[in-house]
């Protein structure tokens, strides 16, 4: 999911004077966080002109921190930082403000004085504005006791007689009462739900049952508009971005417009369309393809590299990726559970190594996938790594002298990796280092620098921050590479160690280290693609063996089969061999502990009781003696079989072609061709989907059910009024919001309809969307007797 983060740069922090606040400034440098320990105290602007600025410096000042630190901090003058500390210690509220107010508290010319003159201009220049200085300086000495000279009011007064400033209050100026708008005047909000400037007339044809109309209070000359229900109305909010997916083939491809449709009307699958409305549908869109079967041959037939190519471009224009440097890379692996025989890798959800599926994924740093490739465990992340950021390049049409860092996990970590990134300077690489041990904290040198990452949670208002401090310098395995040791402290007081490698030595810390505690957002976004448009299913059962695949992957040696089955046959053998000296050790010690009290109770009186325990000692003691022999000659039996395995193993080949051994073991790879399509569909369907809620998403400011609102009404149903070149849509949801909720949702919809939407299904009528009730409905049925 997309990034609630913020990173703020230490500007203020804490020592023997000062040991507990700390101000940070944001990546804007628009405000300043300040810090009470861990606890965000306040948020103020970092404008000087601002009252809270002031207040802040003054109590920071009246706190004990150091003067000098101060105005080095908020380049502020020492005097004025003393007046702006004196002035919240004092008790008069308007010496209070005159000492934050500043120069301008010794200007007469109030804003109380200059509303006061505008309000009597009107009235005093009726006669003419010759001594018209002298009256107005005459009055407000009379009513507000201030007396004032001619040269205080003399600017003013020029304003005011070239007519600067000045309201209009002719009749002219007046907007104009009537129930239709003049060309560019602004419509209320309860005429822009009556009113409708379209023509009458439709080409559309009602459904033989059903009749719907709403009931409007707004007169009209023109007939009334044909109206239909429809299931899939609220799709429409994506009507540009439906337009446009069309288009990115030459001939124009209207599945590619369908199918997004379909993933963000909540059907994840091919199979899952059969649930939609195909008339709806087809009345929205144009032309559809009916029912999964036709669907799965028509998706035969698109899914070529060239299609797949040109969405990934139109993806990567939707969210503006060319002007980014910065990308994550992590592979999403997909558990296979059907009968085909594919490679085995690490499945994260069952926690095992099984059958599986890998996509490797690139995302921006907003937490937007930008490119993906679907593929097997062939090839290890650390050599799949650099040839998936090439083709990345040539598929999106990069520059080939671009400059791109790339955020990976811990798995990317090897010798092999630094050595091809320090070599490629087009390239940057920050990954965590692998195996790194927790040191004491501070280091000896001392901290190289801090910072504050802030998340909202339930709300914009709603923050929790983290608190990092790093050392920066160079990593003591490898001086060519940058080692950044963190020490980060999360809201609840937890602190963790960890350390950062990366080759780019001239890029600022902070960057570096919000880059890759910010990876979160890759790794939730995985979880949302498959709940919500269904990242995970394979799509097409197909499957392509090697022998096909032979021109297309990088064949290497490996150890050979026999001398894997040998080294395993030795395993087990150790593994029985160690089981039994274990055994023969006990053995051997109870031995020792048996013979020691035969021994006592020999030398003891004899008794009966004494008679009978040494009658079972004895035969134990035999028992246990035949059952040792036995033992340890299956223990010599067991050296001479390994011995036997580790001749063979020097006598047997060590390596052989990969290629060639799963070509001889019948490995196939998923058909991937069909499954990156539609993923790259689904990838495009969630950056649209999460652009339209952006601006929902500040205005509602509730994140706890903000994504569930706005899908609610992009699946909502609705009633369309179908004009001659404009079709109003009636959104229906079948939640029922709140009044403040619907307003939002109203000022959504205008400015939507001021980019002028047209229906997606080629025709060029425009579209024009508002939040209906259900009691505006009218609802009829002809009887079928």
């Amino acid at each position: 999911m997309e990034s609630c983060a913020l990173t703020g740069q230490l500007i203020l922090g804490t020592d023997k004077r000062n040991p507990l606040f700390t101000v940070y400034a944001d990546e804007d440098q628009e405000q300043l966080h300040v810090y009470y320990g861990l606890e965000l105290l306040e948020v103020v602007s970092t404008d000087r002109n601002d009252p809270n600025f002031k207040m802040l410096v003054g109590r920071l000042f009246n706190a004990g921190l150091s003067l000098r630190v101060l105005q080095a901090t908020f380049q502020t003058d020492p005097k004025t930082i003393q007046r702006w500390g004196r002035a919240l210690r004092c008790r008069d509220g308007q010496e209070l403000v005159r000492l934050l107010a500043g120069r301008r508290a010794a200007r007469k010319l109030t804003p109380e004085i200059e509303a006061y003159v505008r309000a009597r201009w009107a009235d005093l220049s009726r006669d003419g504005t010759y001594g018209i200085s002298r009256r107005l300086r005459a009055e407000i000495e009379s009513v507000l006791k201030v007396k004032l000279c001619a040269e205080t009011l003399r600017p003013l007064v020029g304003k005011l007689k070239r007519g600067e400033g000045l309201t209009p209050t002719t009749a002219e100026a007046l907007p104009q009462t009537s129930q239709q708008p003049t060309d560019g005047q602004k419509l209320s909000s309860e005429q822009k739900e009556t009113l409708c400037d379209c023509s009458s007339g439709s080409s559309t044809e009602l459904p033989p049952e059903v009749c719907l109309s709403l009931a409007s209070s707004a007169p009209t000359l023109e007939s009334p508009p044909q109206t239909l229900w429809c299931d899939h109305a609220g799709v429409l909010l994506f009507a540009p971005t439906l337009l446009a997916i069309a288009q990115v083939l030459d001939p124009p491809e209207a599945l590619f417009k369908q199918w997004l449709a379909s993933l963000l009307l909540g059907a994840l699958n091919i199979e899952q369309t059969k649930f939609l409305n195909w008339e709806d549908l087809s009345r929205l869109l144009g032309a559809v393809v009916r029912f999964p079967h036709p669907q799965r041959q028509q998706l035969e037939r698109v899914a070529q590299p060239a299609s797949v190519q040109a969405l990934a471009r139109f993806n990567a224009r939707q969210i503006a990726a060319e002007q980014q440097s910065d990308f994550y890379f992590d592979p999403h692996t997909k558990h296979y559970t059907g009968q085909q025989n594919v490679l085995e890798g690490w499945c994260p959800a069952i926690r095992w190594a099984d059958k599986a599926m890998h996509s490797d994924f690139i995302h921006t740093p907003q937490g937007q996938p930008l490119y993906l490739e679907t593929t097997d465990n062939f090839a290890d992340l650390r050599e799949r790594f650099f040839a998936v950021v090439e083709r990345c390049r040539q598929v999106l049409e990069w520059p080939a002298q671009r400059v791109l860092t790339w955020v990976v996990d811990r798995a990317i970590f090897g010798k092999e990796v630094f050595e091809k990134v320090l070599i490629n300077p087009l390239l940057h690489l920050i990954t965590w280092e692998k195996g790194y041990e927790a040191q004491s904290w501070p280091p000896a040198g001392g901290v190289s620098g801090s910072m504050v990452i802030e998340r909202a949670r339930n709300r914009a208002e709603d923050i929790r921050s983290y608190h990092l401090e790093y050392w920066d310098r160079s990593w003591p395995k490898d001086q060519r590479l940058r080692q950044l040791v963190v020490q980060a402290t999360n809201p609840n007081g937890r602190t963790i160690q960890v350390a950062v490698l990366t080759d780019d030595r001239k890029r600022a810390a902070l960057e570096i280290v919000r880059l890759i505690f910010s990876r979160w957002i890759q790794e939730n976004d995985f979880k949302y693609l498959d709940k919500h448009f269904g990242i995970n299913p394979i799509t097409s059962y197909g499957a392509v063996g090697y022998e096909e695949l032979c021109e297309q992957v990088e064949d290497r040696q490996v150890r050979s089969a026999e001398a894997k089955a040998l080294q395993e046959q030795r395993r087990q053998l150790r593994t029985r061999q160690g089981r039994l000296l274990l055994l023969q050790a006990q053995s051997e010690h109870q031995r020792g502990q048996r013979q020691k009290r035969i021994e006592q109770l020999e030398q003891g009186p004899p008794s009966e009781a004494t008679n009978k325990e040494l009658g079972r000692l004895r035969q134990a003691r035999t028992r246990c003696e035949n059952i040792r022999q036995a033992r340890q000659e299956q223990i010599d039996q067991l050296s001479q079989q390994m011995a036997e395995v580790q001749q063979k193993a020097e006598t047997a080949q060590k390596t052989e072609s990969r290629l060639e051994r799963m070509i001889e073991d019948k490995m196939v790879r998923m058909e991937p061709d069909k499954k990156r399509l539609m993923d790259c569909l689904r990838v495009i369907a969630r950056n649209v989907f999460y652009a339209a809620l952006a601006p929902f998403k500040r205005a509602y400011n509730n994140y706890r059910d903000d994504h569930d609102q706005f899908r609610q009404l992009t699946q909502a149903s609705g009633v369309l009024e179908v004009h001659a070149k404009q079709i109003v849509v009636h959104l229906l949801p079948r939640v029922n919001y709140s009044p403040q909720l619907r307003r939002i949702i109203g000022q959504e919809l205008d400015q939507l309809n001021e980019q002028q939407p047209v229906l997606p299904d080629g025709s060029g009528r425009r579209l024009k969307f508002r939040l209906a009730n259900r009691a505006e409905m009218k609802l009829s049925m002809e009887s079928s007797s």
